[in-house]
Order: structure tokens, then sequence, then C-alpha cells
């Protein structure tokens, strides 16, 4: 179930990303943020000292005609957001491939500053090893990691916001969260990322940073924008690569 008002509002803020939306979408959008700030009526002005008993029943039929309209308008303005939303979610996501071609440029460059940086930063990162280090390098790498690494999440929740659009409905957003931006050539690797993701009690510069992206870092595992079912069949193949168990690889399945 999609809300299209909220979602609406997301794709809104896709340019907060310094991407150009289609000139479709934009109208649209623009038109959308227009139509929820029309009025659709007041409430009736009852003044009951002029109300007389050879006047009420007209009084009654005044103030049911302003409710009247104003439930029309009403009703009219929500048909013509459902309308225009969903027009909006559909160019929305038929822009999602020329998207994701503008951002790889500035997405690739933040991935090389953002392992750059990694690569000077002590291994067990904490707020203890980078001022026991006393090296302004390093310090110097964990803004960097900082700001890339905000600037990658950044396209990750883009990603993740996807789902909420029809053309990639009934994709599981939840089964791909470090498959959004990097792309594990392993099923041993997509672990390894899904464990630095989940654990618990992380140190917070690493949370800052982030956890996957930093162990992908150290771990060579490429950087790179998927939409969510691009993620998704990803997922589909590292899992079908999945080793089998020791007891079951030798078996003789031909028996």
């Amino acid at each position: 179930m999609f809300d299209t008002n909220a979602t609406v509002n997301n794709i809104s803020n896709w340019a907060n990303l310094e991407v150009k939306l289609p000139a479709d979408l934009a109208k649209s959008l623009e038109a959308y943020e227009a139509l929820r700030y029309v009025e659709t009526g007041h409430e009736p002005v009852i003044d009951p000292t002029k109300l007389k008993a050879s006047n009420v029943a007209v009084e009654v039929d005044k103030v049911a005609g302003e409710l009247s309209v104003n439930a029309q308008r009403e009703e009219a303005k929500r048909r013509l957001l459902a309308a225009l939303g969903g027009k909006i979610l559909r160019e929305a996501g038929a822009a999602v491939p020329d998207l994701v071609e503008q951002l790889t440029p500035e997405f690739n460059t933040q991935a090389a500053k953002f392992k750059a940086a990694v690569a000077k930063l002590p291994y067990e990162l904490t707020s203890e090893a980078i001022v026991a280090s006393a090296n302004p390098e390093v310090l110097a790498a964990l803004g960097d990691a900082k700001q890339a690494g905000a600037y990658l999440r950044a396209v990750d929740q883009w990603v993740a916001g996807l789902t909420q659009l029809p053309a990639f409905a009934g994709v599981d957003v939840d089964a791909q969260p470090v498959l959004r931006i990097l792309a594990p050539s392993t099923y041993k690797s997509l672990v390894n990322l899904l464990t630095a993701h989940n654990q618990p009690g992380k140190d917070e510069l690493v949370v800052q940073v982030g956890a996957a992206y930093l162990a992908a870092a150290r771990a060579g595992v490429e950087f790179r924008i998927a939409d969510p079912r691009e993620a998704a069949q990803l997922r589909e193949k590292l899992e079908a690569s999945r080793p089998a168990p020791k007891d079951v690889r030798y078996l003789d399945l031909t028996r």
C-alpha cells in the first residue's frame, strides 16, 4: 500500500542530491504543491442572534448550501491529488535510470574519497584510537570519511525510498540493506557486510562513518548504485552461490 502524499514529499526532495528532474516530473510536482494549498471552503458563519421563527428554514438552507459546496470542493481536491500523485509516482519510477546516471560521477568521486580516507584510519576505529594516533593526517582522514560517508548514505537512502514507487512494487527493501550501493562478488562477502551492518554495540565513530561502508572499503568491495530490483537480483545471485553445508556437499544426489 503506497502512501502517495509521503512518497511525493520524498520525490520533491530528490533535487537535494543535485540531480535535474525530468521536466514533466518537475511540472507535476509544482502542480501538486499548488493543489495542496487550494482552499476548499470555510466554516459557515452562524449568528444565532439573527435567527427568528420566520427565517430559520431559510438559514438552514443557507448553511446546508455552504456545507455542500465545501464537501464537494474537498472531494474534488482529494480526487485531483490522488490522480496527480499517481502520475508523479509513475513519472518518478520512469526517471530512475536517468537519475542513477546523473548521480554516478559524483558517487564514484565520493566513494573513492571514502576508500582513500579509510585506508588512513586505524583498523579499530574508536575515539581513543584517533586520539592515540596523535596524527593530524588521521584526523583529516576521519573528517573525509565522515563527509563522503554522509553522501553515500544519502544515495543509499534514496535507493531505499524507491521501493515506495509502483515501478518497484513487491521488491523487499529489507532483504538487501547492504546491496543498494555495494556490490560484493561472493556470498561470504555479503555475509561479512551484513555482519558489519547488524553488529550491535558499534563504536559511535563506526556508526558515523557507516559500518557496512567501512567493511566494504577495507575488503575491496565495489561501490556502485543499484535500483531496488537490481539489488534484489544480486541478492538472489549471491544466495544461489552459497556453499552447501559440509554434510550435504558431498552426497551423491543422483541416487
